[in-house]
């Protein structure tokens, strides 16, 4: 090995333990009130690939998700909860599901930031099991940070294909699609594949036109907000303006 290579890798061995938190020596989890051991978490630095998934905070009611995607050099973090509603069409009780969206979240060692919110990415040991867990210094369902001592602790559930399992409604969600994947579509496809990205988060669309009376069939389909726009992620921000341009042509 020539002197530069290893001096290279010594200096990168040297920045990636140098960029990691520590795990806090107290956890108290001010949700669940469960006291964690901090024995029970490591963290190291890990491709951003092993981290992507689906992670379940709360409990009951409480609970709710935090989704990581990975968008080139960076992460994509989108928070999940819900309250019960009454459906504007059917009239009939429903679990309204509503998200924060966070685009370009910087990672740094094992740490990430999303807007005033921190975390970790750890990996939580339970008996003889051990499976990727984030601990994060804040609340943003409610919206505040916590006290030194306590943090909530996310484990990982599932993977983003079993969480976002409907291709017809996520096809543009999970990946940027390659313009060949564009290419021979019809417009009033491009037309219904673009809405459908605003429809899963709740859009309201004009009543008695062509989109409402498409996707008020759709049983999945719950409108209530009149802007979706903050909740949009960058993967599916670049589909939309590559389906735009062929709608086009």
């Amino acid at each position: 090995m020539s002197l530069i290579r290893q001096l290279l890798l010594t200096l990168f061995a040297f920045t990636s333990t140098s960029l990691l938190a520590q795990i806090p020596k107290h956890l108290f989890n001010e949700v669940t009130e469960e006291t964690y051991d901090p024995k029970d978490f490591t963290s190291k630095t890990k491709p951003i690939e092993q981290r992507v998934g689906v992670y379940s905070f709360g409990d009951s009611e409480g609970e709710w998700d935090l989704i990581i995607f990975k968008n080139r050099d960076s992460i994509i973090v989108q928070i999940w909860n819900g309250t019960w509603s009454t459906n504007l069409y059917t009239k009939k009780q429903c679990w309204q599901s509503q998200c924060k969206t966070f685009n370009r979240v910087p990672v740094q060692g094992n740490k990430f930031f999303f807007g005033k919110y921190s975390g970790l990415f750890t990996e939580y040991k339970y008996k003889t099991k051990t499976t990727n867990a984030l601990i994060l210094f804040g609340d943003p369902i409610q919206g505040r940070n916590y006290g030194k001592d306590s943090a909530e602790v996310g484990h990982y559930s599932t993977s983003l294909d079993i969480f976002f399992d409907d291709s017809e409604r996520y096809q543009l969600s999970k990946t940027v699609q390659p313009e060949s994947f564009f290419k021979e579509k019809t417009k009033q496809e491009l037309k219904i594949m673009r809405n459908t990205v605003y429809a899963n988060y709740g859009l309201i669309f004009q009543p008695g036109g062509e989109m409402e009376k498409y996707f008020k069939s759709k049983d999945w389909y719950n409108p209530f907000k009149k802007d979706v726009s903050n909740c949009l992620t960058e993967i599916e921000m670049k589909n939309i303006e590559t389906i735009t341009k062929f709608e086009q042509l």
